[in-house]
């Protein structure tokens, strides 16, 4: 029985320098996971590789170096099967998409490391499914996507591959994010939709579901760049779409990875949140003294410069923060 199988990944976010808190080689973690993922699309024969957005982190052009660029262009002519790839808003300069050919994606596109993921169909036999990619715009409506990724009559099966944030019926305080739009998977099941989207952007892993008969992939970035509660327990995935003349299947994969309590210095971001509370709360203090002392915000930083508590650069930013308390006193 024909059968296509695509492996999809999304938010690789490659960099030559570790994010805040990660201790580890970040770049050969992430080259590492490339490494992985070819083998995995050996192993399920898969007939390609889907790239979701932000495959580079850092978004000045001249941030990345040749070394990360050789390295992972090596890793995927290595591969197995082709490399499709769509961009993210990390992979072009202020969300424009006409600065890819000079960004670090562009020199992958250019060279067929990568194929541009516009609209590509794979086929065998009578079996036929056709992946539409649709990059990060930051005017994306509902109608937009829909004529994007809307059927068309001789199409058997079609996945949509989307940068976009995008929830399961997300709550109203997330509805927007930054101004940008949560797309509501409710909302992008209509007639004549794709019969699977895998969605980019969205940092959380938020799983596959099936609604209506529509798999939403949304397995969140294969990075974990940040120290948050949903890195320290997140576990990096790829996902695997089968397509067949029996229907869809999609499955969530684990990416082979390190625990959390090696990558991340936890006792450094431990330290730094107590500073910021100590800090949050003298500066707090200074603004009630402020309001009770007859001496004012002069006396107050007089005190303040005395005190052998803080180092003389915090002493500078909670001048700052007092001279702005005053501001805002002046303003009332």
């Amino acid at each position: 029985m024909s059968e296509i199988r695509l492996v999809t990944s999304s938010d690789e976010h490659i960099a030559n320098i570790n994010p805040g808190y990660r201790k580890d080689d970040y770049r050969g973690a992430i080259l590492d996971k490339l490494r992985w993922q070819g083998q995995f699309a050996s192993k399920v024969s898969a007939h390609a590789l889907i790239r979701g957005g932000d495959f580079f982190h850092v978004k000045e052009a001249n941030k990345t170096t040749m070394a990360t660029l050789s390295d992972a262009a090596a890793i995927h002519a290595a591969y197995p099967c082709p490399t499709y790839a769509l961009a993210g808003n990390h992979d072009m300069s202020h969300n424009d998409p006409s600065s890819i050919p000079r960004q670090p994606l562009g020199v992958l596109l250019e060279s067929r490391v990568f194929r541009p993921l516009q609209e590509q169909i794979f086929q065998d036999g009578s079996l036929k499914v056709r992946v539409v990619g649709v990059e990060y715009t930051t005017d994306l409506d509902y109608e937009a996507l829909k004529d994007k990724v809307r059927k068309r009559p001789d199409d058997v099966y079609v996945l949509a591959v989307v940068h976009a944030l995008a929830a399961f019926a997300p709550e109203e305080r997330v509805q927007s994010f930054f101004n940008e739009r949560v797309f509501d998977y409710r909302d992008l099941v209509f007639d004549g939709c794709p019969d699977a989207y895998v969605f980019g952007h969205y940092h959380k892993d938020q799983g596959i579901k099936e609604h209506m008969g529509v798999h939403f992939a949304n397995l969140g970035a294969i990075s974990r760049g940040a120290l948050t509660f949903e890195n320290i327990e997140r576990k990096p995935k790829v996902g695997l779409f089968r397509f067949d003349s029996r229907g869809v299947t999609s499955e969530e994969v684990i990416v082979p990875h390190a625990d959390a309590s090696k990558v991340f210095d936890m006792e450094k971001k431990r330290q730094v949140d107590v500073q910021r509370r100590d800090m949050s709360d003298f500066i707090m203090k200074l603004r009630a003294d402020a309001k009770s002392s007859s001496g004012g915000s002069d006396e107050i930083i007089k005190r303040m410069r005395e005190s052998s508590e803080y180092p003389d650069d915090l002493k500078d930013a909670l001048q700052e923060c007092m001279e702005a308390a005053e501001a805002g006193l002046d303003d009332e």
